[in-house]
């Protein structure tokens, strides 16, 4: 990956210890604010012009957004941004604590017009419950579309809610997030919408990725046949889900692996995982070629999978 990303960039997955301490990442004490859906990071460039004592933070799952986004932040000279190719939504609720977040910014989202498509609409009740708990008292969340309903539909989540107070939407004449988007509809000559909620309530914030990833130990060894009988094995409840798709054998005989997908609430992970033998025997743990959240599906996956190889009912 290029320089101008690295420099920017950030790798969650890594982390050991979940929410991060950001004031140890950007090298000072500063106020926060997140981009959710950062684009070609033209926003993120331009806020950290304007604010060079606040730290940015912003997030995407498009790789191409990431290198568009570090060669933007680059050519501004700009120091105060990282970058984390992560699900927003995911990021906004496992990587901050409490109260620690001055502002968050939502940019031109999908607005998933089609009523079987309203799920994966990112304002939603959820949304909101993670903005409560992670925006400091008074900090305010913005979005900015060109889809009134939309815009509207958001303002009626948040004012369930009962924890923010709401300006708008109102329609936008100038001074916007300033991407491509942006300016594309205002040459078709689209309105552009703008709320603006402000936390005046507070809520507990619950994180779900957090503590050790288990490593089971085995009583008793492991053949071939039975990693692989383990393709399909799968369990669900409300809330999350885990399916192992793929086991892959070792020809030396002393490795299996298992190519599993995980979900949390919508948050979906791929990862492997490794039944290996060692010194004190057979055990089922996390591989290292890939580096999951440690999320309540991933964690369930390896005890499961520890549970049918000892011939336990999952």
């Amino acid at each position: 990956m290029a320089w101008e990303v690295v420099r920017y960039l950030v790798e969650p997955r890594q982390w050991t210890v979940l929410p991060a301490d950001w004031t140890a990442l950007f090298g000072r004490p500063a106020p926060l604010a997140v981009e959710i859906g950062f684009g070609n990071g033209e926003f993120l460039a331009e806020l950290a012009r304007e604010r060079p004592h606040w730290n940015l933070v912003g997030f995407e799952v498009a790789l191409t957004c990431l290198k568009k986004a570090g060669t933007r932040l680059a050519q501004a000279g700009v120091e105060n941004v990282r970058l984390a190719r992560v699900d927003g939504k995911f990021a906004l609720r496992e990587l901050f604590p409490a109260e620690s977040v001055e502002e968050v910014y939502l940019n031109f989202p999908c607005p998933w017009p089609k009523a079987r498509h309203a799920p994966r609409r990112l304002v939603d009740r959820e949304f909101v419950r993670i903005l409560a708990g992670v925006l400091a008292p008074r900090g305010k969340f913005f979005l900015t579309t060109d889809v009134d309903w939309y815009a509207q539909n958001a303002a009626q989540v948040l004012r369930e809610d009962g924890g923010f107070s709401l300006r708008g939407p109102r329609p936008l004449g100038e001074g916007g997030p300033g991407t491509r988007y942006e300016r594309k509809w205002r040459r078709e000559g689209r309105p552009i919408f703008r709320l603006e909620a402000e936390k005046v309530a507070g809520r507990e914030h619950v994180r779900i990725a957090e503590g050790e990833m288990p490593h089971v130990k085995l009583t008793q060894q492991v053949r071939k046949e039975e990693v692989e009988a383990l393709v399909g094995l799968k369990e669900s409840w409300p809330g999350g889900a885990f399916v192992v798709k793929g086991a892959y054998w070792n020809p030396a005989g002393e490795e299996g692996l298992l190519r599993v997908f995980a979900t949390d609430q919508g948050f979906q992970q791929q990862y492997f995982l490794a039944v290996v033998r060692g010194a004190g025997g057979w055990m089922v743990k996390l591989d290292g070629a890939t580096v999951p959240f440690r999320t309540p599906a991933v964690k369930r996956s390896v005890v499961q999978v520890a549970a049918v190889l000892e011939g336990r009912k999952p």
